[in-house]
């Protein structure tokens, strides 16, 4: 080999590489491999963009059907924090379905008791829960589960089985369990000391003396308005039958306005009271900070 044909060989040895670098770098990467549309859904659920998300996992899903139930799974659980909560549910149910005895499947009942509870569905929460609690197996989730039917209770204002439920739970073997035990078992027994009005006592207050039941749940104003109306009419109707005897139109023209004032006061009265309870304990409540785990 000449030295020419040395030159030229070292020349291909040094540009060899160079050349496969360039262009390696101009091959663009597949983004519509299954592997990188996995890898967006889960950049769009970490951004919380779940809606987005859950068409990214119906594509992935096309390609890797042997992972339909956590791909199921995750969809379902997209729904339930992008606001769709009928959907969720609905899939939630498909996937209790179709795998019955699936990984999953402790957690998609506490997911639907969940999504019930966000419904402000308490009731059903609640009692949802408490039917499918025994096949409930994981132990965190089981206890996530008592949990969140206690919360339930709280939000129906039974503050009694809300104390019971608590009170168990302060023995969990789960710390993070047990210090939410504590602070909601407190809330439950707040929330049977809080100060409330009695309807009936309300309208019997003002079957006696109008405007006393208002008086008696704190609306001043109103009691004292109830009482001049009811009064005044009630004089003026006087008045007229002194005057003119039982054919007194302004007697019966009042004293039918004044009865109607005075029916209207106990109702009102009784109504008061209702309504003073409700804000009371909405207020109470407004004060709990509640953090369902995932």
């Amino acid at each position: 080999m000449n030295n020419r044909q040395k030159l030229k060989f070292a020349l291909i040895c040094f540009l060899s590489p160079l050349f496969l670098s360039v262009v390696g770098a101009e091959t663009p990467p597949d983004y519509y491999s299954p592997e990188n549309i996995r890898k967006f859904a889960d950049f769009l659920y970490e951004q919380g963009d779940y809606l987005r998300a859950v068409g990214e996992y119906q594509r992935y899903l096309f390609h890797r059907p042997q992972e339909s139930e956590e791909i199921h799974y995750r969809i379902a659980v997209c729904y339930r924090f992008g606001g769709k909560s009928a959907q969720a549910i609905q899939d939630f149910e498909a996937l209790l379905r179709t795998y019955p005895e699936g990984q999953y499947t402790s957690q998609i009942y506490y997911q639907i008791g969940a999504t019930y509870f966000l419904m402000d569905q308490y009731e059903q929460s609640a009692r949802y829960l408490s039917d499918v609690l025994p096949r409930i197996t994981d132990r965190r989730q089981h206890a996530e589960a008592e949990q969140l039917i206690g919360l339930s209770y709280l939000r129906q204002k039974r503050w009694l089985e809300a104390g019971e439920v608590f009170r168990g739970l302060q023995g969990s073997e789960i710390m993070q369990i047990r210090e939410k035990a504590a602070v909601y078992s407190a809330y439950a027994e707040g929330g049977e000391k809080l100060p409330t009005r009695s309807p009936f006592l309300a309208g019997a207050l003002s079957t006696l003396v109008p405007g006393a039941g208002r008086f008696y749940t704190g609306r001043f104003a109103d009691a004292l308005n109830t009482l001049f109306t009811v009064g005044f009419t009630g004089w003026q109707a006087y008045d007229g039958f002194r005057r003119d005897g039982l054919s007194s139109a302004k007697g019966w023209t009042l004293g039918t306005l004044s009865g109607i004032f005075y029916v209207g006061n106990i109702y009102g009265s009784v109504i008061s009271a209702r309504v003073y309870n409700r804000d009371i304990t909405d207020e109470f409540l407004a004060t709990l900070f509640i953090e369902l785990p995932y």
